[in-house]
Parts: C-alpha cells; structure tokens; sequence
C-alpha cells in the first residue's frame, strides 16, 4: 500500500521553531507573549575616545623605505627566477662538459705526441 505525501508527513514529527518577535509587536493576544524584550544599545563613545587617544599618543614617525612602492619589475623577477635557475644549472652542466672534453682531446693529443716521441726513439 502507498503513502500519500500528506500522510507520511503526518507520521514524522517535525520539529516547529520557537518564534521571536525580536522588532515586532504581534497583534495577536497569544503571540504578545513570545515577544522579546528590547535590547537597550550600549553608548560606545567612552570606548571610541580611548581608542582615538591612544592612536594619537602613538609615534607618527614613517620609515619612508617602507612607503617606497615596489619596482616595476618585481613581478616579472618572481616569476622568471625558476626559470632562470633551470637555466644555470644547464649552462653549468654544458660548461663542465666541454671543458672535460677540451681536457680530453689535449691528453689525446699529448699521447699522440708521446707515442710519437716514443716511435722515434725506437727506430734510432
């Protein structure tokens, strides 16, 4: 057997909101008494006049270094800083190994010259 929808609303019990009438005056005699009492506001001008006394007691001195705006290029510094990391490490990597094979190609040249150093001191 199916439930209509007013029936199964019917068998779960839904939980009512208490109702605050916090700004409004209900009309209606059993609502007047769930009325709330109005809050009074607090006077903050002792509060506000502290804070005022103490921002001016405070030193007004300014590092101007530190209004100095920023430099046109920071952005572009930060952003390309990665990159140009990668960069170094290649560029040394590339350096280290064409120094390594400059180094090799003389000692190949001086064994070269040794071995012909050394055929010429055997056929004398």
């Amino acid at each position: 057997m199916t439930m209509s929808v007013d029936e199964s609303m019917e068998s779960e019990e839904v939980p009512r909101k208490r109702l605050k009438f916090r700004c409004y005056k209900p009309h209606d005699e059993q609502l007047q008494g769930k009325q709330l009492e109005q809050a009074e506001a607090t006077s903050i001008d002792n509060t506000v006049t502290t804070i005022l006394n103490q921002a001016s007691s405070q030193s007004t001195d300014i590092d101007l270094n530190t209004l100095a705006p920023r430099k046109a290029n920071w952005d572009l510094k930060r952003d390309t800083e990665k990159k140009l990391g990668k960069l170094e490490r290649r560029t040394k990597r590339a350096m280290a190994e064409l120094i390594r094979e400059k180094l090799k190609a003389e000692r190949d040249i001086m064994a070269g010259a040794d071995t012909g150093q050394d055929e010429a001191n055997d056929s004398d």
